[in-house]
């Protein structure tokens, strides 16, 4: 019986001693995500979503970091569409959040963002662990809303992206994709 509770003690002293993912992947700033990245979507079988090619930009500016990124859809018997998206962030007061707190006019000029005008995104940004998330609510005309959620995590060679789109709390769509980062 001691010989039993021994090795559990030993067992359990090992276990605790040694780093896990988790805690190792704490320690990831946002400067760990700059660089460009490619890759394409991976269908999800039942959705029947067209194949992507995606592309991604993480830069710092002077208040915290842009994300652009690109998405092209490739239907069969159509034209590819694509779609294009640059982002600013800024540092907010809590720890590992930004927010995307302007938006710009017809004539350039930096507007405030109002999420009850419509097709105003609110949008902000979390850093957790390995991922870093993107956020953008949009209230719609009947008074619900839709959040799309961009997961992106770091892997090895790059970064994996998990997409998807709530409407009222039901899921309407989700991509995932893998990412290569450019040398």
């Amino acid at each position: 019986m001691r010989a039993i509770a021994g090795v559990f003690a030993l067992s359990f002293l090992i276990v605790s001693g040694l780093p896990t993912t988790h805690a190792a992947a704490a320690d990831h700033k946002i400067s760990d995500f700059y660089g460009a990245y490619t890759g394409q979507s991976i269908s999800l079988k039942g959705e029947g979503l067209s194949a992507r090619d995606l592309s991604v930009q993480i830069k710092p500016n002077h208040q915290g970091f842009n994300l652009s990124w690109t998405t092209v859809t490739h239907k069969k018997g159509s034209s590819a569409v694509r779609k294009s998206y640059s982002i600013d962030f800024s540092k907010s007061p809590r720890k590992n959040m930004w927010g995307s707190a302007v938006r710009r006019d017809a004539f350039g000029n930096m507007q405030p963002i109002n999420p009850l005008q419509k097709g105003d995104l609110f949008v902000w940004a979390t850093l957790k662990g390995d991922t870093l998330t993107v956020y953008a609510l949009i209230i719609t005309t009947s008074g619900g809303y839709e959040l799309q959620t961009y997961a992106r995590s770091l892997t090895a060679d790059g970064m994996r992206l998990t997409f998807t789109r709530l409407r009222d709390g039901e899921r309407l769509k989700a991509i995932t994709g893998v990412l290569v980062k450019k040398k």
